[in-house]
């Protein structure tokens, strides 16, 4: 049973989806190891979904990339499939995708992107609603509410070709001067972090990284050879460098255009639904 029939038909027929949510009851009670974190199925997931489904709404279905079967959205201009739901390290949670997009320079590509928000807003979009406190869709305000609000992110990124350690150090500190011009101590001291969690680092094609916002004071860096991110390599504890991040991607001036739209465009849908 995938993850994408079982929405679409909850969607059509309420019969259908108590009918499903019944069968999955019964058949799902598998569950899939990850990292050694037991994580849940596809199958209960979609129970998930369908035990309510009048109010929840089909996340896993991101758009900003065709799917690859129920388990991956690739990312069309460079062809990076990322997966649906997500564990990282230092969060047992399951995030879910919400949109994907890439990164170029001088008409170069560099890495394709995604971003990955907790399973709840997928669960219960009201709840969420009320969680990040808006009242009408304007995409602006939402991000900046998302981000101040106490919900678990994840920006995924894969890089499309070779990069040396310093060029992505500068990239980011090209982002994050945007926000900081003059920073304090403590952003000083997670810049610095930063910059050496990078630095001296060949990160070669296919190289993953995660920032992971876990609140507004704790970002996590997981870096990894494939998209199997094994362990936490630096923890950012400044707010301001954290917002200076994301905002570089989800602020006015997105380093990836595509990947603001593409998160824009699901997040109205949900939201306004």
């Amino acid at each position: 049973m995938s993850l994408a029939s079982v929405v679409s038909s909850a969607r059509t027929s309420p019969a259908f989806a108590r009918d499903t949510a019944g069968s999955c009851r019964r058949d799902c009670t598998r569950h899939l190891p990850l990292g050694g974190v037991q994580v849940p199925s596809a199958c209960q997931l979609a129970c998930r979904f369908t035990r309510s489904a009048a109010r929840r709404l089909p996340v896993a279905l991101a758009t900003g990339g065709g799917a690859v079967g129920d388990a991956f959205v690739t990312e069309g201009s460079t062809n990076v499939k990322f997966p649906r739901e997500l564990i990282v390290p230092g969060y047992t949670g399951s995030l879910v995708i919400l949109g994907t997009g890439y990164r170029d320079k001088f008409f170069v590509k560099l890495y394709a992107a995604a971003f990955y928000v907790d399973y709840s807003l997928g669960i219960d979009t009201e709840q969420w609603k009320e969680k990040i406190g808006i009242e009408s869709f304007d995409s602006n305000s939402v991000f900046d509410s998302i981000f101040k609000a106490p919900v678990v992110k994840s920006l995924s990124i894969i890089l499309v070709r070779d990069v040396d350690g310093k060029t992505f150090v500068n990239a980011l500190n090209d982002v994050i001067a945007r926000k900081i011009k003059k920073p304090n101590a403590e952003e000083e001291s997670s810049l610095s972090t930063f910059q050496n969690t990078f630095l001296g680092r060949n990160l070669k094609q296919g190289t993953s990284i995660y920032l992971t916002w876990m609140e507004p004071s704790r970002m996590l860096i997981s870096i990894s050879e494939n998209q199997d991110p094994s362990q936490v390599d630096a923890e950012i504890k400044s707010a301001t460098v954290n917002y200076a991040v994301y905002d570089g991607f989800f602020g006015n001036s997105p380093v990836s255009p595509s990947l603001r739209s593409s998160t824009a465009q699901l997040l109205e849908a949900l939201l306004t639904k």
